[in-house]
């Protein structure tokens, strides 16, 4: 009996093509933790940039309010909010401040008027009205219209003034005696008022001031 060769290179093929899976997925699981070790890499680094953007911000809110530099992050937003709120309520406020193009006088009673102020039975304190004027701005129109208060026997308890473009318009908050009856009372300030607005209405508005400003005073006078 003829036995066939044996073959030195066959043994060592087998033997190669034996180890060759083995080589294959040492390069597989290499090239697997490569790629997870970059992607690890990409998250950190974007992770890292957006606390970065996040503490710029909160760096930018501490330097906006005062006394904030010792506020943690849930303080400081909390912060932000309430100033933004109060912020919101001041915006509104000025609207109903900013003068219109035709010229107006008004007078309303407070809701909470009479008896206001200073606790217990109010005896001998008047009420309270809101009055308003609004026309073209002029020089001493403040101080017309603190004499046509006084003119009604009313006192001012507050006054603001926003004045643009050379529009100005006045609101007043007045204490009205209550011995006038409220009919009478109101129409006699409306008409004072109008007085005002009607004194030198047709002088030329260039020789006022068109630059937008806002004055609050009070008086008690």
């Amino acid at each position: 009996m003829i036995w066939p060769p044996r073959s030195s290179s066959g043994g060592e093929l087998g033997r190669g093509v034996g180890m060759q899976p083995v080589a294959t997925g040492e390069a597989v699981h290499e090239t697997r933790t490569a790629g997870e070790t970059r992607a690890v890499r990409s998250h950190s680094e974007a992770e890292r940039r957006r606390r970065q953007r996040i503490n710029g911000h909160l760096a930018t809110l501490r330097s906006l309010l005062p006394a904030a530099t010792r506020l943690d992050k849930a303080a400081l937003l909390g912060e932000v909010v309430r100033q933004v709120r109060e912020l919101r309520v001041r915006v509104e406020e000025v609207a109903v401040m900013v003068p219109g193009e035709g010229d107006e006088v008004g007078v309303e009673e407070e809701e909470d008027g009479g008896g206001g102020g200073g606790g217990g039975g109010g005896g001998g304190r008047g009420r309270v009205v809101r009055a308003w004027v609004c026309c073209a701005d002029r020089p001493g129109l403040m101080g017309e219209l603190s004499r046509a208060v006084r003119s009604v026997r009313a006192r001012a308890v507050r006054a603001e003034m926003v004045t643009v473009g050379g529009r100005t318009r006045s609101l007043l908050e007045l204490e009205v005696s209550e011995a006038a009856e409220r009919g009478e009372g109101r129409s006699a300030l409306q008409a004072a008022l109008w007085a005002v607005l009607l004194t030198n209405r047709t002088a030329p508005a260039e020789s006022y001031s068109k630059r937008a400003r806002t004055s609050t005073r009070f008086s008690k006078t």
